[in-house]
């Protein structure tokens, strides 16, 4: 035991480990269970500066453990009390003063908390103060990452390999893959648009933890469904096609993941209605029904003999006004005769969805629920299909199959094409 806890304290004091934060995702198989007890995902480190030379928290702290009294719990609930101090310290208004103290903030965080590894790692009856030591540098090193100086992203990723591999069912362990997840996540925010790796890796540290730790039922959930979601969404914007197939397919495994092993939870339930929608193409319509504001009834059993074009919209959505509303006018003017129009309406005031249809002269029927409950993204055709964004476009050819879902207006002439081939 103390063997293991002196390696645990020198990995994390010292910052070293053999895992590579830029080594390639592709030398990866994200798709199968994870099995291994360390860290499996990798993750791109897309910096090239320079790494300072101040940043090793063993200037601090000796990286070798030395001979500790037993009465150190007031000396560790000092350090754990200043730590939360330091975290809720004011921030200085001037940008370039206000990054220069939260690093020198996060930087003393490491510090005091390495030292409350070391002087609890040996002790279980110190367990939740190490737990809390773990949480704190972690955050701290999560913070410092963000900064894209690669020593400071290479620290965070070693220290959660140091986690891993000393305890790999443990909490600690744990807090260490949410925060490699939390990281990716937030690198995505930021520069998701240029680098889509961001993405893919998210969906495979959510994945990677829920294999790991399904009994933080929350954290897993959460993660898994915000990655699926953050990869559908990015992919329906992507121009890069092949890029788009990857984030769909990394959606997808997590709204598997998700519907098979959270599958009562809410998030469960909306992950297999996203996935009943994902395949769709290729089968006949079935389940889509509902009625209209002009008092008739559509059924997707009627869907035969027209190409139908099935069009999700709201009365305030400029992205449906602007870009999508004038290529469905003008389908309906080139090829009125041959093609069938239904319009989902998911605005909740029905006033506001009269007026834009008669302003408008929408094509086709429109699906309006009267009881307020199913409207907008309550309806129960969305909520069925799982419906992710608005506007969109799904089509069905002459036979009643799908030929494509979610098809945003950039892609519409050319999906619509395919059908009259």
């Amino acid at each position: 035991m103390r063997a293991s806890a002196l390696l645990l304290c020198e990995l994390i004091v010292c910052g070293c480990g053999n895992f590579d934060s830029s080594s390639s995702p592709a030398t990866n198989d994200a798709s199968q269970p994870v099995t291994s007890t360390t860290v499996t995902v990798s993750l791109p480190s897309p910096v090239d500066q320079g790494l300072p030379d101040d940043m090793s928290v063993a200037a601090s702290v000796s990286g070798k453990q030395t001979s500790r009294r037993h009465d150190d719990s007031d000396h560790v609930t000092q350090l754990l009390d200043d730590i939360q101090r330091l975290r809720i310290a004011t921030t200085p208004a001037k940008l370039e003063q206000a990054k220069s103290d939260r690093r020198e903030r996060n930087t003393r965080i490491v510090q005091m908390a390495s030292q409350v590894i070391q002087l609890t790692v040996e002790h279980e009856s110190k367990q939740a103060h190490f737990n809390q030591a773990v949480r704190h540098l972690l955050e701290a090193r999560f913070q410092l990452a963000l900064s894209d100086v690669k020593q400071d992203v290479d620290r965070l990723y070693a220290d959660v390999q140091a986690l891993n591999q000393q305890h790999p069912e443990s909490d600690a362990a744990a807090e260490g893959v949410y925060y490699l997840a939390k990281f990716a996540h937030t690198k995505a925010r930021m520069v998701g648009h240029s680098r889509t790796i961001w993405f893919e890796n998210f969906a495979r540290w959510a994945r990677e933890f829920a294999d790991r730790f399904p009994g933080q039922e929350q954290r897993a959930v959460s993660l898994l469904f915000g990655a699926g979601r953050s990869c559908e969404m990015h992919a329906a914007v992507c121009d890069d096609q092949t890029a788009a197939m990857r984030l769909m397919a990394e959606a997808e495994l997590c709204y598997r993941t998700l519907a098979s092993q959270f599958g009562e939870t809410s998030q469960g339930h909306e992950a297999a209605a996203v996935l009943r929608r994902l395949s769709l193409p290729g089968r006949k319509l079935s389940q889509f029904s509902g009625p209209t504001l002009d008092g008739n009834y559509v059924d997707s059993e009627t869907f035969r003999g027209q190409v139908t074009i099935i069009y999700f919209w709201d009365s305030r959505n400029m992205e449906f006004q602007q870009n999508m509303l004038p290529l469905l006018l003008q389908a309906k003017e080139v090829s009125s005769t041959r093609l069938r129009f239904v319009g989902v309406n998911l605005d909740e005031d029905e006033s506001l969805a009269r007026a834009f249809q008669n302003s408008e002269e929408l094509p086709g029927e429109q699906v309006f629920f009267a009881d307020e409950n199913l409207r907008s993204w309550n309806s129960p055709l969305i909520r069925f299909w799982g419906l992710s964004r608005c506007p969109s476009v799904w089509l069905v050819d002459r036979e009643g199959t799908v030929s494509a879902v979610d098809v945003g207006a950039s892609q519409l002439v050319s999906e619509m094409r395919k059908l009259f081939e």
